[in-house]
């Protein structure tokens, strides 16, 4: 059985990033998010879109409707705004010269020219981009009636490949042995007194910086992954615990990702009547038409609570600490019905009652292990000069936090080469340590008043006079620590 070629995530973002022209990236976004034929998007009319429904109407001999997420309705809406009003009905249309439908060679051209722009030395045309959709959307584990629906395609030896591409990727062959052709000798004082290497960095074809996708890959976590999937299984709601840049949201991703399509992601629980809007469009679409329009978030949080069926999904909410004090009842009737894995940079008092119901996890920093990892995953694009000592300078800037590490890389990433001059300027306060002068300055303080008041008892005014300097010195002095940090 013939392979699936596709793109990966770094490839795509690439590919997408490398892109400005607005019309291009249409057609490139249209591929990755529908997965249509190259003659069906050509074939595309300027009626082919149903604006209000977000609905890609496909003629011919596939003829279906597609469904249009939200990064496809955008790069769309954004080229009908720049396409000239013309007689062709065509939705793409050239934009130089005299205006024509642009035809399949002409698009098949232009992913080329971005897929070289992107760095990508493989050969990548529309059926990869195609294939591209396909392989995702079956990591998604979908229905083969759906895909059938979505793919235009009844093959069932089609069907099969994409699966198995989903399923199975490809795996690098091993690497034969050659035949030793040294002296015994030769061979014996090499075996005795080996010569160490120095590890030559192969550097990814990829231009830009590499975005680490909590759907691909997660660092130094693995004891937390293990400890919330037990837990999660047993129906045992769980609280994540860290400060930000610990990588709480990326672990929450990861996790959606692992647990499959009966999760449910929400970014935060405020404004509550969003994150009960969110549970009721996963639980049921129509669910508007089953309630009055102007519902109030306990009558919202009561038709969950009973339309929520045998299997409800897990609710994976991040920023917990953004609920609000009044929102606390509806929130409590929704963890006593569902699974619930939340994240929280600090359990304030005024939560407590929501606290008490979760298996509390509280999120480290990356082990030293763990954090060189990362920082060796995200530059292996990049050229540097001195690549120990840009890890030091992360490692000890960063304190190890997943985000600062990110923040810092993504600093350096757009250099052809990090010098050491680049390295030296890479900066990050998560790794700074601020000494509270609080207590000093208010014991000072003290100190004045009661010298004010012994220069009063005594008459000194020259005294009195320089306790109040002292005094306005300290003021200032605690006023511009207080802006420093």
């Amino acid at each position: 059985m013939s392979s699936i070629d596709y793109l990966t995530l770094n490839e795509t973002n690439s590919l997408l990033n490398s892109i400005n022209d607005l019309r291009d990236r249409a057609i490139v976004t249209l591929f990755l998010d529908t997965g249509l034929f190259l003659n069906e998007l050509v074939d595309l009319k300027i009626d082919s879109i149903d604006w209000d429904k977000k609905i890609l109407k496909i003629a011919g001999g596939r003829k279906r409707d597609l469904p249009l997420n939200d990064q496809a309705f955008e790069a769309l809406a954004k080229w009908s705004k720049e396409r000239v009003d013309t007689h062709t009905p065509a939705f793409f249309i050239t934009t130089k010269g005299k205006v024509n439908p642009l035809s399949a060679r002409s698009v098949d051209h232009l992913i080329r020219k971005y897929a070289d722009q992107a760095g990508i030395k493989r050969k990548v045309n529309a059926q990869i981009l195609r294939n591209t959709f396909a392989v995702r959307f079956f990591q998604e584990e979908v229905s083969l009636d759906k895909a059938k629906a979505i793919l235009g395609i009844n093959d069932p030896q089609s069907i099969n490949k994409y699966i198995q591409a989903a399923k199975h990727p490809p795996v690098k062959p091993e690497i034969p042995e050659h035949v030793d052709t040294r002296p015994a000798l030769s061979r014996l004082i090499s075996n005795v007194f080996p010569t160490k290497p120095k590890q030559a960095k192969k550097l990814l074809e990829i231009k830009g910086s590499i975005v680490p996708n909590p759907e691909e890959v997660i660092f130094g976590r693995d004891g937390v992954i293990e400890d919330l999937k037990s837990n999660l299984t047993k129906g045992q709601s769980v609280l994540l615990i860290g400060p930000l840049g610990i990588g709480k949201t990326h672990t929450l991703k990861h996790m959606a990702k692992l647990l499959g399509p009966n999760t449910l992601y929400i970014p935060s629980p405020s404004p509550t009547r969003n994150m009960l809007d969110q549970i009721c469009d996963k639980l049921n679409p129509d669910w508007k038409k089953q309630i009055k329009s102007r519902a109030t978030t306990r009558e919202i949080a009561e038709h969950i609570v009973n339309t929520k069926g045998g299997s409800p999904p897990v609710l994976i909410i991040d920023n917990l600490q953004n609920l609000r004090v009044s929102d606390v009842d509806p929130f409590l009737a929704l963890i006593e019905n569902f699974t619930i894995l939340a994240s929280t940079e600090d359990t304030l008092p005024k939560l407590k009652q929501i606290w008490w119901k979760f298996k509390q996890i509280e999120l480290n920093p990356l082990s030293d292990h763990s954090a060189k990892e990362l920082i060796h995953y995200l530059t292996e694009n990049l050229s540097i000069s001195d690549y120990e000592l840009l890890e030091t300078r992360v490692m000890t800037l960063s304190n190890k936090l997943p985000l600062a590490i990110v923040d810092m890389i993504h600093q350096v990433s757009h250099k052809p080469v990090v010098n050491r001059d680049s390295i030296r300027e890479v900066y990050h306060e998560a790794g700074i340590k601020y000494r509270d002068w609080t207590s000093v300055i208010v014991i000072l303080w003290g100190i004045a008043i009661m010298f004010r008041f012994l220069a009063l008892g005594t008459h000194s005014f020259e005294g009195y006079i320089l306790a109040g300097f002292g005094m306005a010195i300290l003021a200032v002095t605690r006023f511009l620590l207080f802006r420093m940090r």
